[in-house]
This record gives C-alpha cells, structure tokens and sequence, in this order.
C-alpha cells in the first residue's frame, strides 16, 4: 500500500512539474510578444499586437490595484518556488 501511494505521490509530483513548465514557457512567450511589440511597434505583426491588446484590456478591467495584486502573488510565487528548489 505505502508503495502505490509513494508512486502516486511521484506521479502528481511530475505533472505539477511539467505544468508549471508549460506555464512558465506560454508566460515567456506572452512576454516575448509584448517586449517586441513595444520595441518594434505596431507594425510589428498579429501575435505581438495580439498580446499588447490583451494586456491592455487585462490591465484596464481589473485596475491598478488588481495588477499589483498580481505581480506580487508571481513575485512571491517564484520566490517560493526558489526558496523551495535550494531545499
């Protein structure tokens, strides 16, 4: 029995890992389009201008205060995820 949960265990150990690969991986792409929008321009193409209208709309629906809600959960979560990797 301890031997199916220990394999359970390192199974949803995996899949947290990997998703937050993915996640972490379609965050820089978003990045990316938004950085060579903004040093590029809007001429730039359909992805970049895509994602710079998206944020746009992201940060004017929730407000300020909502987006320093944001940033500071991610800043915190990558400095846990630090803090927890050194372990």
């Amino acid at each position: 029995m301890e031997n199916k949960i220990k394999n359970i265990t390192e199974y949803i150990k995996n899949i947290n890992k990997f998703v937050w690969k993915i996640t972490e991986l379609g965050f820089a792409i978003a990045m990316a389009g938004l950085v060579i929008f903004l040093l590029i321009g809007g001429e730039v193409g359909t992805f970049p201008a895509m994602v710079a209208a998206n944020f746009t709309n992201l940060a004017a629906s929730i407000g300020g205060e909502g987006l320093t809600a944001i940033l500071a959960a991610v800043v915190f979560i990558l400095i846990a995820k630090n803090l927890i990797n050194k372990k």
